[in-house]
């Protein structure tokens, strides 16, 4: 058995985890299946933007600069990463990839494409971004025009004169379909099954991000009246654009994060973008929506969502109530009911993503400690 701690992914998640690692004097070894740190952040679309102030979302010891903006865009967050890495000389290696987790013992056998070892403790820092999720629509096979994942679009350019339609109703499908609006042939289409949740960056003139932190200390059953009326504070002028909007994130239909800024409403205005009903089966090339109507289209990119990269583990384990993720001990950040086995970079509610990988990194590091 190999004294070390393995983590798996070199994302934020991962290399918060290496952070801590080396404070607590704990020996590690991380390695990514790609050849980069943080693949997804390097292969954002242009226009992406943090959804979180960038206060909150840094990685432990090392502040974003300023210059950077309340939300800082995508491609500076990476860059940000980069830099960070070049301060801290983490134990990772690259071109790595984990074929299977297996309990053994005391410990977790781990079949990579470099060999197999035996560790005492693994934190699964792989992720829910990196399983880019695409629903099985009737017909998709079929559809003679192209299919692709908001996380393989990279610039707005690439679709010059197309018809495209956007699927989901979270920021990526509304920032793609934003973005296309000056290149894609007008109107894009973007399709909403359910809801969408519609909010101000700033609601009140402070970044949503602050209002969280700031009624934090308040009793519950007020704080949450509160943060929906400030975090999620819409628009007035959208209200006659169609669209069924959520009032929060917990009481609505869909799931997905909330749409932040005016953009949408104003290329909605504008015609550059028409949100037409779910997406129900393709019939040759058109795209047939619930309510009947069909839509020829070049290109269908799908903002639906990730599931987390758990494909390597080789045991049973419990599941979630939405079904997808796997139960873990909340104080621990531990698979539920298997001793040594941890994640790190699950959770997204609250202030967000970004801000808990921090927090779930130090507490699983604390555990190990114990452990160890």
């Amino acid at each position: 058995m190999r004294n070390e701690v393995l983590v798996i992914g070199a994302g934020p998640a991962g290399i918060a985890s290496a952070y801590y690692l080396e404070k607590a004097g704990l020996p590690y070894r991380v390695v990514e299946r790609e050849s980069i740190p943080a693949s997804t952040w390097a292969g954002v679309y242009p226009s992406l933007q943090l959804n979180t102030a960038g206060f909150v979302s840094h990685l432990p010891g090392m502040r974003m600069p300023l210059r950077l903006g309340i939300f800082p865009m995508g491609k500076d967050y990476y860059g940000y990463i980069l830099k960070y890495l070049q301060k801290h000389k983490f134990n990772i290696d690259y071109g790595v990839e984990v074929k299977r987790v297996t309990p053994e013992g005391d410990g977790w056998c781990v079949e990579t494409t470099h060999g197999s070892d035996v560790y005492r403790a693994v934190i699964i820092a792989s992720g829910r971004y990196g399983n880019p999720y695409i629903p099985n629509i009737p017909g998709m096979k079929q559809f003679s025009g192209r299919i692709l994942h908001a996380h393989d679009f990279h610039a707005p350019e690439d679709f010059d004169g197309q018809r495209v339609l956007l699927v989901g109703s979270g920021p990526s499908a509304a920032d793609i379909a934003v973005a296309l609006g000056d290149h894609a042939a007008n109107p894009v289409y973007l399709s909403v099954r359910s809801d969408i949740l519609l909010a101000r960056k700033y609601p009140y003139g402070l970044p949503n991000t602050a209002w969280q932190i700031l009624l934090k200390p308040l009793p519950e059953r007020w704080r949450k009246r509160l943060l929906n009326k400030l975090v999620y504070q819409g628009y007035r002028d959208a209200k006659e654009l169609g669209l069924k909007f959520a009032p929060n994130r917990e009481d609505r239909v869909g799931t997905s994060a909330p749409v932040r800024g005016h953009e949408l409403v104003d290329a909605i205005r504008a015609g550059t973008i028409k949100t037409v009903d779910g997406l129900a089966r393709f019939e040759g090339r058109c795209a047939v929506l619930e309510n009947g109507t069909s839509l020829e289209v070049d290109t269908v990119i799908f903002g639906t969502g990730y599931r987390p990269v758990l494909n390597f583990l080789d045991f049973p384990y419990a599941l979630d109530d939405d079904g997808w993720h796997i139960r873990i001990e909340r104080k621990t950040y531990q698979v539920e009911g298997l001793d040594g086995l941890y994640l790190v970079g699950w959770f997204y509610r609250g202030l967000g993503p970004l801000r808990n990988v921090r927090v779930e990194a130090q507490t699983v590091i604390e555990s190990i400690k114990h452990l160890w």
